[in-house]
């Protein structure tokens, strides 16, 4: 009889710990899933960036220009759109919006892959951007809540390298289909990931937060954010091809400054509005946010400056480019978990300052070899790494801090405000990179390029000094 209360004793602790395992587990299952709305959005960055000229190539050149809008619509209708679901995300639940975004970008991206016409390929990609709006700010706020405090940083860093995965995959996967199967390819590997990340999203997710009766948002307040903030990113996006000073540039320039100002009197007088300010009063969350703003315009101005260094006075090959510039990528990808695990042991401060001042070094680097073609090996890729590492530093450190100082039921608009001001530093620094990265001669574009990356410097150090003069610990 002892031996068999002794037995069951033991299966019965054998359960316990079994269950125990498997909820510890769980949490990270689901942020994998969840992952897939960043490796979606960065894999489908580097696709369609290297398809483009093959979709323009298909259709007739009287209709080509609408193939670029394509590529705009997206960038437009997901940044402007980031508030808004953000917001019903932690009106409505997370789960429902991650579901559903995912489910309005996998049939988007099918529709690119049939469209027959490029007008549908502009529908196609205006809801694509709107499903990846919905992604981006629900998908780590709904499985962050889940994973104990303990282990955040670590969280944040594994979201971060599979983004960075993503990003290396992109340009390098992209080749080989559109030369196979061509530029359909692209958009239908996309809509396979995406099925099967609903697939999975379906039985592995579960609803972490459960708002209460929602009350209904203010439409003033978001119907000018979303105007404030798309007008803004197509100033940023078709200012170097319309000119930033013509009548478009200055229509949307001030079209924005009136609606932003409508926006912030309507937010802060609505009992329900897009956006809560009371969220700018959190100062750890209000600095860390304005730092990744001015982290991302030096990244994506130094990074995308840096080909056109490589092809337009250095003479490299596009291949060539892209093999010598991928180390940095690869880079990101092995760093950024452990840098999560490091903000877990001795806090987020430190690791974003230096993450800040870092870079400055790889571009000190730079400048000096820049006048001449230097060696790879001793000049190019130390450079080149140290502003990586120092990027990854900062990227997955001002997401974890933003997300960790926040009301859980905050979490989503908290995400989204992040995400506005990371997608806006992006655009504005592509926009530098274009607009300094030109000229009428080698010299010229030379002799821009350099005050561009004193500009990204400075950009680098004045996001270390708002996490200074913050408290993140």
């Amino acid at each position: 009889m002892e031996s068999f209360e002794s037995e069951m004793t033991d299966q019965d602790s054998q359960e316990i710990h079994s269950r125990k395992v498997k909820a510890d587990i769980k949490p990270w299952i689901s942020l994998l899933v969840a992952s897939s709305s960043i490796f979606l959005m960065t894999l489908d960055l580097g696709l369609t960036a290297v398809s483009l000229p093959e979709i323009r190539a298909d259709f007739d050149a009287s209709k080509r220009q609408i193939i670029n809008w394509g590529a705009t619509a997206y960038l437009v209708a997901m940044t402007s759109l980031l508030l808004l679901f953000g917001r019903l995300s932690d009106r409505y639940g997370r789960r429902k919006l991650f579901l559903t975004g995912l489910s309005i970008t996998t049939m988007a991206v099918s529709l690119a892959a049939f469209t027959p016409n490029p007008e549908i390929f502009l529908i196609a990609r205006t809801f694509q951007g709107a499903g990846i709006a919905i992604l981006v700010p629900t998908a780590l706020a709904m499985v962050l809540g889940d994973i104990p405090q303990k282990h955040q940083g670590a969280a944040v860093g594994l979201w971060g390298s599979i983004g960075a995965v993503a990003g290396v995959l992109g340009p390098i996967s992209s080749g080989s289909l559109i030369e196979i199967f061509g530029w359909r390819a692209t958009f239908a590997l996309l809509a396979i990931l995406g099925f099967l990340a609903l697939l999975a999203g379906i039985r592995v997710l579960n609803e972490s937060y459960l708002p209460e009766v929602p009350e209904n948002l203010d439409l003033m307040s978001v119907f000018s954010g979303i105007i404030s903030i798309g007008s803004v990113t197509l100033i940023l996006l078709q200012g170097n091809d319309w000119g930033w000073f013509s009548r478009k540039i200055i229509f949307l320039f001030f079209l924005g400054v009136l609606v932003t100002c409508f926006f912030l009197i309507s937010c802060k007088r609505s009992k329900n509005p897009l956006l809560d300010l009371e969220l700018f009063k959190n100062h750890k969350y209000r600095q860390v946010t304005i730092a990744a703003g001015f982290h991302q315009v030096a990244f994506f101005a130094f990074f995308f400056s840096s080909p056109i260094l490589l092809s337009e006075i250095w003479g490299w090959s596009p291949m060539k480019t892209g093999f010598t510039v991928a180390p940095a990528m690869v880079l990101a990808i092995l760093v950024q978990t452990p840098f999560g695990i490091l903000a877990d042991r001795f806090g987020y401060r430190k690791l974003i300052l230096y993450g800040g001042f870092v870079p400055s070094l790889g571009i000190a680097w730079w400048l000096i070899f820049v006048d001449s073609e230097p060696s790879y090996l001793s000049a190019f890729l130390p450079g080149l790494l140290v502003v990586s590492l120092g990027s990854a530093m900062v990227g997955i450190t001002t997401t974890g801090v933003a997300l960790t100082v926040v009301d859980t039921q905050k979490l989503g608009i908290a995400n989204a405000m992040h995400q506005v001001s990371r997608r806006l530093g992006t655009t504005i620094g592509v926009a530098l990179a274009v607009g300094l990265g030109s000229g009428s001669n080698e010299l010229e574009i030379l002799e821009n390029i350099k005050v561009l990356w004193w500009v990204v410097a400075f950009m680098y150090a004045i996001g270390s000094l708002f996490v200074w003069k913050s408290d993140v610990e």
